[in-house]
Formats: C-alpha cells, structure tokens, sequence
C-alpha cells in the first residue's frame, strides 16, 4: 500500500490553540500499513523551523524506520544513504516553503541524516507485490521556470512499471492565490505517467488526464482559511491498488457571512459543542456595526473566531491586500519585489535577505547588473 500526501506545514499555527493541529496527521500515517510514503512538498511552514517543530518531524520519520514493508529499491538516479530505504521509506519534493536558495533546507537536511529521500529532476525504482513502481520527483522551482525545469528535465517513464510523478507547482487552472505567478498548464505535463501528483494547492482534486490521472492530495492542515477550504476535507490519498481518499483527524471550519449582531449571534448560538474548537470565520461588511470584541468575549467558548471585515473603499482595499489574498508576509514581500523592481530573481533575493546572507545578497546583485549590462 502507497501513502500519497503533501503539504504539512509543519510548524504553522505555533504558539496558538492550532499549534498541534499540524502534527495530526503524522499519528494516523503511523497507524497506516503503508510500505512506501510520497510527499509532494512543504513539510514545513517555514524553511529554518523550530527546533521543537523539527524534532516532532524526526520523530516521525525515525518511527517509519521501525515498521515492516515489503517495499524492495530496485535503483535511484543518485547515491542514497541506505538508511533511508529501511522500514517505510519517505520519498519527498521540497516546496516553497521549504525551499532556501543556495543553501541546504531542512528536507535536504534530514535526507543526510537518512530519513527520507528527496527527489529533485531524479527518480527512484522499488518493487512492490511483483510490481515496479518509478518515482520521478522535481522539488519546487520559481514559478516561472518551472515549465522550462520540467521540460529540460524531461522525465520519462520507466517501462513496464507504473509511474508516478511528484511535483509543487501552480498549474493552470490549480493556483495557490489570486495574483500568483503561473507558468505551466496541465497540458504542459508529461505523458505517459500513471499518477502527477503535485503539492502546492491546498484543496483536494483529481482530474482524468489521458491514460493517468492528476492529483491534487491538498494541505493536511488549514492556513488558508478561505471559503474552498471550508467545503473540502483534509486527508490523503492511499493506493492499494485502487486509489482513494482517506480523511483525517481535523479541526471543522465554518466560514459564514453575516451583516448584523443578530446574525452572527443566531449562528453563533446553533454551533453544537465539538472535541477540537472549531475554526469560526465570520465575513462581515465594513458597514456592519457589529462590536466584534463584545460578541468575541462572548462566544469565545464556542470556538476560535477569525472575522473578516468586506472592503469597499479603494484605500483600505490595498492597505488590506495581504490579508484578502491570505498571504503570508514572506509571501507579500515577494509580490511587492515582483511588482515594484525588475530584478530577474526576486524569489532567490527575498529568501536570501530572510536568511540574512549579506554575502549571497551581494552575489546575486552583482550577478544581475553583470546579465544587464551583458544585455544592454
């Protein structure tokens, strides 16, 4: 049996009532009887996690090394630390928010220590019950080279095996946020793969493509916080042999619009008592004249309480842009890079500047104004 699934986020929420909801998932993997594991990025919510956050990560994936499977490696396109293959392997892309430029990141980090295998423009062959299965894996690029990374790689299936391909990208009509970059369509993928599954996306999908199938496992923690992600369930995928979807344990996320105090105290007062706090996110239009700290305080029990106010004045509607597109400010500082510079790597200079690597930044700039220069 094969466990497919994507972005944990580990770590996000830290400090907060959600702090362990990320880490749920982990639990019920373990009770699984998976003999191979794929990841399709963003194991963690940020790429220099905490130390508790990484150690709640090790633990897991140690736990892995302990189990039975009946998984055999066969090959791999590089040199792996033998380690890695022994219990219930854990094959993963790193995704953006895992992703340090120039510098080694914590998946890459834990792939020396043995405890998973991280594909980048690589594959690796096992056997299972007699079948080969071929893992292809390209960890998160820059939106926009994304399409030509993939097409210069050019990842061919293996004969005879089935096929499966991992990536983290926005693929058109499967974007992250309004006003993300998005470079590659589904008709820009390759063929001939019995399986794409790409991380990324927060929300669950499948779409028919050909003879395969593209799928989209989504997050396994809510972040997002918008309306999508209130319709649709957390969870992953499990192949064995058929494919199917398997919810797991998960916060209920309620997101409601209201216009008066009455309104948003009648729901309010219907919300039935829950194990977890549920996630109450309650729209509300800037004309509203709700006092949301009173209904706060008293309702406080019912639940964690996000309100969004609707914007209608243009000035406001900017001031407020990173919370609409639900952005993180790592996020929001790299749309204001895109926007308001022509610098060819914005990407590779935020995190540079977040990891607070003068002499990369110095590098990269000085790497820039030589390619204009050359240009001009």
């Amino acid at each position: 049996m094969i466990s497919i699934t994507s972005d944990f986020h580990l770590g996000y929420g830290y400090n907060t009532e959600r702090e362990n909801d990320c880490f749920f998932v982990l639990d019920e993997l373990l009770k699984e009887q998976s003999d191979l594991i794929l990841f399709a990025g963003d194991l963690f919510d940020s790429r220099v996690p905490r130390l508790e956050v990484l150690s709640e990560a090790m633990h897991f994936l140690a736990k892995l090394k302990t189990k039975e499977s009946k998984i055999k490696f066969i090959e791999c396109d590089k040199k792996i630390n033998k380690r890695a293959i022994h219990g219930i392997p854990f094959i993963s892309i790193y995704g953006n928010h895992d992703r340090r430029p120039n510098l080694i990141n914590p998946v890459q980090s834990l792939e020396k220590a043995g405890l998973l295998i991280n594909l980048h423009c690589q594959k690796i062959v096992f056997e299972l019950n007699g079948e080969k299965i071929a893992i292809h894996g390209m960890s998160h690029v820059p939106e926009k080279y994304s399409k030509d990374v993939l097409n210069k790689w050019n990842p061919e299936p293996v004969p005879g095996a089935k096929n499966i391909l991992l990536l983290h990208q926005n693929i058109e009509p499967f974007i992250y946020s309004d006003g993300d970059d998005v470079n590659m369509k589904i008709s820009d993928l390759p063929l001939g793969f019995d399986l794409i599954v790409n991380g990324h996306i927060h929300w669950k999908n499948e779409v028919k493509l050909n003879n395969g199938k593209l799928i989209l496992p989504g997050s396994t923690v809510q972040t997002q916080l918008n309306k999508k992600e209130s319709e649709i369930r957390k969870g992953y995928f499990i192949l064995n042999p058929e494919l199917k979807f398997k919810e797991i344990k998960q916060r209920d996320f309620y997101y409601e619009k209201a216009n008066t105090n009455d309104e948003v105290e009648e729901f309010l007062k219907k919300m039935p008592e829950k194990e977890l706090n549920p996630i109450i996110k309650i729209q509300i239009k800037n004309t509203s004249k709700l006092d949301l700290n009173i209904i706060e305080k008293k309702y406080k029990e019912k639940g964690i309480l996000v309100f969004k106010k609707e914007i209608f004045n243009t000035f406001e509607k900017q001031k407020t842009e990173i919370l609409r597109k639900q952005l993180s400010a790592e996020e929001y500082g790299l749309k204001l890079l895109k926007e308001k510079s022509k610098f060819k790597d914005p990407e590779d200079l935020l995190n540079l500047i977040i990891d607070e690597d003068s002499k990369g930044v110095e590098d990269l700039l000085k790497k820039n104004f030589k390619e204009k220069i050359n240009d001009n």
